[in-house]
């Protein structure tokens, strides 16, 4: 069987691996009020222990990149996915906060490769008129994480206690390692040369333009895509470490609450992020200015998280907090997947490094929103917790509206021929 048939096995195997991955990183949010309790840690100390999860995530995410453009995804996944099962599991063990804050670095560091060397796999086996549907449904699997993480964390805390809910998580990230490694073995994923690849018939007419094969960091939407990511990942971020804590000390909800209000927003933020995505390749096809209107798209997203997240602070209660915020995510969910399509578009052979390059601003984000929102969270000042995740949301708006320009669709559809827009 040919490999490019096992494409959508490829695809599914990568969306749940990110599942994992989202699965792994919340589970520390979710164990939070537990932790707190039993070593009698502050709101603050918790938010610079959810941070270390992020030093060696940045760390991580342009090497990731490279050594998938370099190397191979299918490689570099299979280490990162056996890496850190075993670093979920070491997080139940430590008793000192320095111990496990180095614990969760390496987890980080293990995570890292996941985004960037699942780009450099889709850049080299998809054609581009389907990136953004493909990405946003992988990217929807950091909503799917915590939406199935909630309800059995809650369940695996109130029946065995916290600590085993990262035995429990780190096995199934083990027979994920497992299961990729057999599937791509069987699929024919093999890590070779770019140029070798069995890339889809449309994919191998696409060249990128000269310029950002060469220098794709000196592009201007390449560093406003990032910059934006990082306003993203503050919103994100806030949410995945510090949306359970803020039901229970901000809304006085149960932890066994937790599992109906709690996995809402991550609900909402699944579906729409899989509308977007469909959504980003329409609008890609029937747009002469493609890049163009699905930054417009991107600039959106940005406002109408923005607004509700402000709305957000003022709730009066778990159920009004569950509504807003799940309206602000609806809004934040098509930011996703057009800036995961556009390191494909800018330049399919270094998608890799420039989604790591991307996404490593998003980890300066994780290491800043747990901080900043512990701190002022831990005077009992939720609100202005929210004010800050507004402000970056608005940030992020006007950073890509302020880099973009209709000249990039001219600049492709020189190189790629005058079709060029309706294939992006």
């Amino acid at each position: 069987m040919k490999p490019k048939m096992h494409v959508g096995w490829i695809v599914f195997v990568i969306f749940l691996g990110t599942m994992m991955n989202y699965m792994d990183r919340v589970n520390i949010s979710l164990t939070g009020p537990a932790i707190l309790k039993e070593f009698g840690w502050t709101t603050a100390t918790l938010g610079v222990l959810l941070s270390s999860f992020f030093w060696g995530y940045f760390l991580l995410q342009i090497p990731g990149g490279w050594l998938a453009d370099k190397f191979g995804g299918r490689r570099v996944m299979i280490v990162s996915g056996f890496w850190w099962a075993v670093f979920t599991a070491l997080t139940a063990i430590p008793r000192s906060q320095g111990l496990l804050m180095g614990i969760r670095a390496g987890l980080g560091a293990g995570e890292a490769v996941n985004f960037p060397a699942g780009t450099s796999i889709f850049a080299r086996w998809l054609p581009p008129k389907v990136v953004a549907r493909v990405q946003g449904l992988n990217l929807s699997a950091t909503a799917l994480g915590p939406l199935f993480a909630t309800p059995l964390a809650v369940f695996l805390i109130t029946t065995w206690g916290w600590r085993s809910v990262f035995y429990v998580f780190a096995v199934f990230s083990a027979i994920w390692a497992f299961a990729w490694w057999g599937v791509t073995k069987r699929a024919g994923l093999k890590d070779i040369p770019d140029k070798q690849l069995p890339v889809a018939e449309d994919q191998a007419q696409l060249a990128p333009p000269k310029d950002f094969l060469e220098k794709p960091l000196s592009s201007l939407e390449v560093w406003g895509s990032s910059i934006a990511w990082f306003s993203n990942s503050y919103v994100f971020y806030f949410l995945i470490t510090f949306l359970p804590t803020y039901f229970v000390k901000a809304q006085h909800v149960s932890v066994q609450s937790l599992d109906i209000l709690g996995t809402v927003p991550w609900l909402v933020l699944f579906i729409m992020m899989n509308v977007a995505g469909w959504i980003a390749d329409y609008v890609g096809r029937v747009s002469s200015h493609s890049i163009f209107w699905r930054r417009m798209m991107y600039a959106g997203a940005f406002v109408w998280a923005g607004v509700f997240m402000f709305l957000a602070k003022g709730a009066t209660s778990g159920t009004s907090a569950v509504i807003l915020i799940s309206l602000a995510v609806a809004g934040l969910a098509f930011t996703w997947p057009v800036a995961w399509a556009l390191p494909v578009i800018y330049s399919h052979s270094k998608a890799g490094i420039l989604s790591g390059f991307m996404n490593a601003w998003g980890q300066v984000a994780g290491i800043l929103a747990p901080i900043i929102t512990g701190v002022v969270a831990s005077t009992g000042n939720w609100s202005l917790a929210f004010i800050w995740v507004a402000v970056f949301s608005l940030l992020g708006a006007v950073v890509v509206a302020g880099t973009t320009r209709r000249s990039t669709d001219k600049t492709y559809a020189v190189h790629l021929g005058k079709n060029s827009a309706a294939n992006m």
